[in-house]
């Protein structure tokens, strides 16, 4: 009880914060647009063949060297506490100097024609006219609460947030492009990352509900490699099917400028970016 009425208060003390959101509803009412995660399948791509509709991006994508060819109208960025000068390393479990938002925060200043989505913990972290901010105010997800002005629960992961901002600004076409965990089998790595991992055969599907919920909603696809991969839960096309293009791998230090693979690779993070041979 105390939790909810904690979380009651929160939510109408930033309902101003949050209310700035509200233009951002139905915006892009029935139009197609792209979601990009940061999977290794974005080494083989071309990513200018995605340049036809409005994208929304996540992670280090602003770090590929062909991000200026996408049109990225939005960018989620959600990490709890992810723009402060500290933070507490989630795979070390340490308190350090935050490396990787700092990474984040200068691209952002970099891309000031992208709007961008970070978690209201950071309202005090970074500020700006292209800022905005989103909380789930610990509510549990629910599949009709996408609404980036009130309470958003689609912030399991980026995958999700992603969704439900698509959803919240009425595109009713959503196609994923690097989102490779949607895949079965399911492929591993980031495309900042060196070098190719091994497959898994995984039981568990990966952003279930999220994705379950916004097929009601949506038209919602996956582009893969290769045949040799299917979606999960939601139909996959190739990327020669989807684009009539053929497939042209590039590693890592093809697509990023080696000063920002420096950057990565210190940031405690655990990225393998360089060949550990």
């Amino acid at each position: 009880m105390r939790n909810d009425l904690t979380n009651e208060f929160l939510f109408k003390i930033s309902e101003r914060i949050l209310g700035r959101n509200s233009k951002f509803h139905n915006l892009h009412r029935g139009e197609s647009c792209y979601l990009f995660g940061n999977g290794s399948s974005l080494k083989y791509f071309d990513l200018e063949q995605f340049s036809d509709r409005i994208g929304i991006g996540c992670g280090q994508l602003f770090l590929h060297k062909d991000y200026s060819r996408l049109n990225l109208k939005y960018y989620y960025s959600g990490h709890p506490f992810f723009y402060y000068p500290f933070w507490t390393n989630q795979y070390l479990k340490k308190f350090e100097k935050n490396r990787v938002g700092a990474i984040c925060r200068e691209n952002i200043s970099k891309n000031k024609q992208t709007e961008y989505f970070i978690s209201l913990s950071n309202y005090f972290g970074l500020r700006g006219e292209n800022i905005f901010y989103v909380h789930h105010f610990d509510t549990s997800f629910d599949e009709n609460k996408y609404d980036l002005d009130k309470k958003f629960t689609y912030i399991d992961g980026s995958l999700s947030a992603m969704l439900g901002m698509a959803l919240f600004m009425g595109f009713n076409e959503i196609t994923l492009i690097g989102c490779d965990y949607t895949w079965k089998p399911r492929h591993h790595g980031h495309f900042f990352e060196f070098g190719k991992r091994p497959d898994k055969i995984v039981s568990d599907k990966f952003s279930e509900k999220p994705l379950s919920a916004a097929k009601k909603n949506a038209k919602i696809s996956t582009i893969t490699i290769n045949d040799k991969y299917t979606g999960q839960l939601i139909p996959s096309i190739t990327y020669k099917d989807f684009t009539g293009k053929d497939l042209i791998f590039k590693e890592n230090h093809e697509i990023i400028e080696s000063i920002d693979l420096l950057k990565l690779d210190k940031t405690n993070m655990m990225y393998r970016i360089y060949d550990e041979e």
